[in-house]
């Protein structure tokens, strides 16, 4: 991972006079454009590296340098090892565990710790990251059957490239040769994972961030009961929820359309008779059905 590889080559510029680019591409499995990448992001964070020539040239820190605790201070490298002590367990990396060693020294025994990160996630088996992370690592293919949201169910053989937590989630990104294009597949939906001995011969490039685009939007009002406003507050803002002088709350949404989507369904559905919606009527009427098909699923038990 990028973090894990910027620390790594942090702390051997510390440690070292100099060192080559194709050392450390050597000694990270990157190639030497991603350690000139690195360099250029070290650099940009305030560390000065400059770089020598002649025959044992390579990158270094200037003479003198002291690690400036304005960078990486004490309280942010605590939490900076909590992050990685999370990754090393959960995927048990034994590099991640390595940077783990090192970030300890650089922290004191009476220096507490307040941020406190789980990235575990209830419906995924950990092996499943652990093979992941594997097979990334040594850059070579995966089979696996997958469920899409649309409940379809195919066979993907992929690159995989990366694993990415987000939306309280994990997710793999990764080349499909089914698709023949780059795919992003949430990793909860992966089924029987086969870790393949076929290496990974292209050259792959990894996900950019994507500028955000404005949706249109519609206005979802809710009305929730007393007793489940501690279920509301696990999906909406607080600054979206109004106090009724009967103890229920309005909560007032702006969402993108179509507000249909499945993820509102469920949502709304997991509420059970706790939640009413106000607007917009279609949305009554969705849930309305959704309601009666599972009441017609009992009707003959």
């Amino acid at each position: 991972m990028k973090l894990e590889r910027l620390l790594t080559i942090i702390f051997k510029l510390l440690h070292r006079s100099t060192i080559s680019a194709s050392q450390l591409a050597e000694e990270l499995n990157v190639s030497q454009r991603t350690i000139y990448r690195d360099i250029e992001t070290i650099s940009a964070a305030g560390i000065p590296i400059t770089s020598y020539h002649g025959t044992n040239g390579g990158f270094g820190i200037i003479e003198n340098y002291k690690w400036d605790k304005t960078f990486l201070d004490a309280s942010s490298m605590l939490e900076v090892l909590s992050l990685v002590k999370n990754l090393s367990n959960q995927l048990n990396d034994h590099d991640l565990k390595k940077t783990v060693d090192r970030l300890s020294i650089l922290t004191s025994e009476e220096q507490k710790n307040h941020l406190h990160i789980d990235l575990t996630h209830f419906s995924i088996d950990p092996s499943l990251l652990i093979d992941l992370q594997k097979s990334i690592k040594e850059s070579t293919r995966v089979c696996f059957q997958y469920i899409s949201t649309q409940n379809e169910q195919t066979t993907r053989e992929v690159d995989p490239l990366s694993l990415q937590y987000k939306f309280r989630t994990w997710y793999l990104y990764a080349y499909c040769h089914l698709r023949n294009d780059y795919r992003e597949f949430k990793v909860s939906h992966i089924l029987n994972l086969e870790r393949l001995t076929t290496p990974i011969k292209d050259t792959h490039r990894l996900p950019k961030e994507l500028p955000v685009v404005s949706r249109s939007k519609e206005r979802v009002i809710l009305r929730v009961h007393p007793q489940s406003i501690h279920l509301v507050l696990n999906h909406f803002q607080h600054d979206s929820m109004t106090q009724e002088k009967d103890g229920s709350i309005t909560v007032t949404l702006m969402l993108p359309t179509p507000l249909h989507a499945e993820w509102l369904i469920n949502i709304l559905l997991s509420f059970r008779s706790g939640v009413v919606v106000i607007q917009p009527l279609f949305l009554q009427d969705v849930l309305k059905n959704e309601a009666k098909k599972i009441l017609n699923l009992y009707e003959d038990i």
